[in-house]
């Protein structure tokens, strides 16, 4: 009884030690009927967010641009092949949006909360990153999740 004990002891602390690691979980995607694009489950402190991955060039100049709505736990990730400073701008972008700048091992460097049609700002990032999430305003605040936390399901 003592041993089993033991060994249950053994695996809670694993558990707890992979799930306060940040990405111990395996990546989730999933594709909409509707449209064919890309989808990851995303996790950030323990919230899923659900993100339409662009890659190409033209997709990411594209991005929200046009859209009135997005889903409450929805967002767009933007995929850059080599790590460079971003800067993105709000031209014809109806929704308010959040957007957090990623670094290639996941962790958050800066995370800005952008105005619709605000042809005028640039949003930047503070240093090289090769990933930018773009959410509904407010979604980060609301979760407390800032620049330093882990991103995890983009690998």
């Amino acid at each position: 009884m003592i041993l089993k004990a033991h060994n249950v002891l053994i695996y809670l602390v694993v558990f707890l030690l992979v799930s306060l690691s940040g990405c111990g979980g395996k990546k989730e995607r999933r594709l909409p009927s509707k449209e064919k694009k890309e989808v990851l489950g995303l996790d950030i402190k323990g919230n899923r967010i659900w993100a339409e991955v662009v890659r190409k060039e033209e997709e990411r100049v594209q991005g929200l641009m046009f859209r009135t709505h997005l889903g409450s736990d929805s967002g767009m990730l933007f995929v850059f092949e080599n790590d460079e400073t971003l800067s993105f701008w709000m031209k014809n972008t109806y929704i308010p949006l959040a957007i957090a700048f990623i670094d290639s091992t996941g962790i958050i460097t800066d995370i800005l909360e952008m105005q619709p049609l605000d042809t005028l700002s640039r949003y930047r990032s503070s240093r090289p990153v090769r990933y930018a999430l773009e959410v509904n305003s407010g979604w980060f605040f609301s979760r407390n999740i800032k620049p330093g936390d882990t991103v995890c399901g983009i690998k």
